[in-house]
């Protein structure tokens, strides 16, 4: 009977089918008895077809006799029925090898199809692991230029800004300056601007003043000429009257007083007069000094007036310098601002994207390491499986060849059982060819 075992190998592939087969052990119980007793049946099958050849009958029996011992004789049916049973184990047992050759041969070929599929997924995620590592470091690189750009890249606008804030203090401090001296001027040309007006009415008024006194003083000296005229006159009439020397005292008192008299007035218009005169040049005295008031006033005003305008166009300029200035660190400022703000912003995101980066390509080495791992197992299963299906076919062989040898044990046997069947028939004519000439010969 054909031995078959309900254990499997235990070469099994994680990704393949599950192929039984028998163990060496139990395969090889199963075939030896195949075998030997296929040699015997051969070895007395061959002595006998010799014998047949030969015509030596004798030696016929004594092969035939040989055949006891444990089996059928050689040439009988039980050794024929033998020989097909064996056969039909060795054919059993070569249909069982050829399956199980079949199934390991299915077995290695998936097991290197999933070798090969193990292994280009390994080159893949390798190469995924070796492009994931670039970008890593292109990231590092990145991250580490935005950090410089970040900190030295952004000194240079801030420095700028500062500069030009620097600038915008001491523009808005000359501008200031200007402004003050320019208001001060403006307020000044108000005060120069009263004092010329009051400079001027104190020269009209002086004016006025001195032709008055003018007209005074030409009167009071036409009175005091008058008056030194008429007293001188009186002083001559009197002197020259007819009556001097023959009036009477009282009477030459009386002339000699209103000569007094009139000389008397005339002193005092005379001095009315001297007065009237200081006075006239003192109003013109006064009238001059304010001439000379009004000159510096007005002197003053204009230049004042003058130095105000240079003032108000320095102001002016001072002032639009300022404005564009302001304008110019207001810029500086907001675009350091942004600068800065924005290369920070850039840090930030090239420092996540390095972080992303270095995630992604630590996951994909270790992916990449685990697949290579698992190509590498695979390798080995697909080696194991090639072996057992070298070996189960060298199996499958060998059953095969006993399956050949069991049938030319058959044929042998039925030769044998041909060549049994005409030495019966021979011994049989040559009994009775013996026994017809033993009659004979009585």
């Amino acid at each position: 009977p054909v031995h078959r075992t309900a254990r499997f190998d235990t070469m099994v592939f994680s990704r393949t089918e599950h192929t039984p087969l028998l163990t060496g052990d139990e395969h090889h119980a199963a075939r030896f008895p195949v075998m030997r007793v296929v040699t015997g049946v051969a070895v007395v099958a061959l002595g006998l077809v010799a014998v047949v050849v030969s015509g030596n009958l004798g030696a016929i029996s004594g092969s035939l006799a040989t055949l006891g011992q444990g089996q059928a004789a050689e040439g009988t049916e039980g050794a024929y029925e033998s020989a097909e049973a064996v056969r039909r184990n060795a054919a059993a047992e070569a249909a069982f090898a050829k399956q199980i050759s079949v199934n390991a041969k299915t077995a290695a070929e998936t097991a290197d199809s999933v070798y090969a599929a193990a292994q280009a997924e390994a080159e893949k995620l390798n190469r995924l692991a070796s492009q994931a590592t670039r970008s890593y470091e292109l990231a590092s690189v990145e991250d580490r230029d935005a950090g410089d750009a970040a900190t030295m890249g952004t000194q240079e606008t801030e420095d700028d800004a500062l500069g030009e804030d620097a600038t915008l203090v001491a523009v808005t401090a000359t501008y200031t300056a200007a402004r003050e001296e320019y208001q001060a001027s403006t307020d000044a040309l108000v005060v120069l601007s009263l004092a010329r007006s009051e400079a001027s009415a104190s020269a009209e008024a002086a004016n006025v003043a001195r032709a008055a006194t003018s007209e005074t003083a030409d009167a009071a000296k036409s009175q005091a000429d008058a008056a030194h005229i008429t007293a001188a006159k009186a002083n001559l009439d009197a002197q020259l009257a007819k009556e001097v020397g023959e009036e009477k005292p009282g009477a030459a008192i009386a002339r000699a007083e209103g000569v007094a008299r009139a000389s008397a007035g005339a002193k005092a218009a005379e001095i009315a007069a001297g007065k009237a005169g200081r006075s006239f040049s003192d109003s013109v005295a006064n009238f001059e000094g304010a001439k000379l008031l009004l000159k510096t006033a007005t002197e003053s005003f204009d230049i004042e007036q003058a130095r105000n305008a240079e003032l108000a166009r320095v102001s002016t300029e001072t002032e639009a310098r300022m404005i564009d200035q302001s304008d110019r660190a207001a810029k500086a400022k907001t675009a350091a601002a942004d600068r800065v703000a924005t290369s920070v912003g850039l840090y930030l995101d090239a420092s996540v994207m390095k972080a992303e980066m270095k995630d992604k390509a630590d996951k994909a080495l270790e992916a990449a390491a685990t697949a290579t791992a698992v190509a590498k197992t695979r390798a080995e299963e697909s080696k194991a499986a090639t072996s057992m299906a070298r070996a189960r076919s060298d199996a499958y062989d060998v059953s095969a060849a006993e399956l050949v040898l069991a049938e030319r044990t058959v044929e042998v046997e039925t030769m044998k059982m041909r060549a049994v069947r005409n030495a019966k028939s021979a011994a049989a004519a040559a009994k009775a060819e013996t026994q017809g000439v033993e009659t004979e010969t009585r």
